[in-house]
């Protein structure tokens, strides 16, 4: 599969994805709030080892105009997601539904109750705007955890494992490629993939985490990468991937269920989430050099030098 395929024009399609180059615009936002963590969801200590972690995300515009009650749906997913990624348990859900048709305030409303009886979340508030000249759905989840991963732990030679689930199918209409694998599943079936991260972060195992989002697989390890002072190598034959898909559609593709890990323990990592109905596999190795490189076969190629670049747009200064 790798001789078939220009390692170069990959990365070019990689670094130009909507879904990765929108990130770099987040720097002027929270340079305003003085928070460079970058982290996936905020994390508030209650004291004697109790933690509030809270993510909150909203669907982009072309989802919501296609199909309303996806978006709401995937209003809770990738919320979800930014939690679990915590190795927290998602509890509870809120959300803002905007729009002045009554139908499609249904749709998004029944999207979203399907899935959060898919992740047993209560609702814990919600805001409607019935009289706007837009149609949108934004939303926040809650979770509790006893021990959480933080996305800056990783430290040079890390093992970086991805962990997906591959159990499912495309079908999004979006430009967001999603691989959904949470609509056909049960409740217990969610759970247990929930309870494998949760186990994860309990027992230590993981330096850093990051759920694997819009911006692709590797947009999402150089997201991890940033935020914690390291580089990679990644290994991309060695990604697990679903049967008959290409690699190039793979790299930029959303799993409805996907985390990079840093850990010094990656075996013991893969072997954990393999119990919990993860595809796992170690794909590479945090770097001291912040180069992120993608390696396919004998080839080589760097997608971006954090060095000098920002995934969300901070300004890098390169040494001498």
């Amino acid at each position: 599969m790798g001789e078939d395929i220009d390692l170069v024009k990959l990365v070019e399609d990689l670094r130009s994805y909507k879904g990765f180059t929108r990130k770099s615009i987040l720097s002027d936002i929270l340079n305003i709030f003085g928070d460079t963590s970058c982290e996936d969801a905020g994390i508030i200590g209650l004291g004697n080892s109790r933690y509030v972690v809270v993510s909150t995300d909203g669907i982009t515009e072309e989802l919501v105009k296609a199909d309303c009650w996806l978006a709401g749906f995937y209003s809770v997913v990738v919320n979800v997601n930014d939690v679990v990624a915590k190795g927290a348990k998602p509890i509870g859900y809120a959300n803002v539904i905007a729009s002045s048709s009554a139908e499609r305030r249904r749709l998004m409303a029944e999207g979203a109750k399907e899935a959060m009886d898919k992740y047993r979340l209560v609702l814990l508030k919600g805001h409607t705007h019935p009289d706007t000249t837009y149609d949108a759905i934004d939303a926040c989840v809650v979770g509790v955890c006893d021990k959480f991963i933080p996305v800056d732990g990783a430290k040079p030679g890390d093992s970086l494992v991805v962990a997906i689930d591959l159990e499912g199918t495309f079908g999004c209409p979006a430009w967001v490629r999603c691989f959904d694998s949470v609509m056909n599943k049960s409740p217990e079936e969610i759970t247990r993939r929930i309870d494998g991260m949760i186990a994860l972060a309990k027992s230590d195992l993981a330096t850093a985490s990051r759920d694997i989002s819009a911006p692709g697989i590797v947009g999402s390890i150089a997201m991890l990468c940033e935020p914690s002072g390291v580089g990679a190598e990644v290994w991309l034959d060695e990604i697990p991937s679903p049967r008959g898909v290409g690699l190039g559609e793979w790299l930029l593709s959303y799993p409805g269920m996907g985390f990079v890990i840093a850990t010094q323990k990656p075996r013991e990592c893969v072997e954990l989430l393999e119990e919990h109905g993860f595809a796992a596999k170690t794909v590479g190795q945090a770097t001291k050099d912040l180069r992120v490189v993608l390696r396919l076969e004998e080839r080589a190629a760097v997608f971006i030098d954090l060095q000098t670049e920002s995934v969300f747009g901070f300004r890098r200064v390169g040494r001498t």
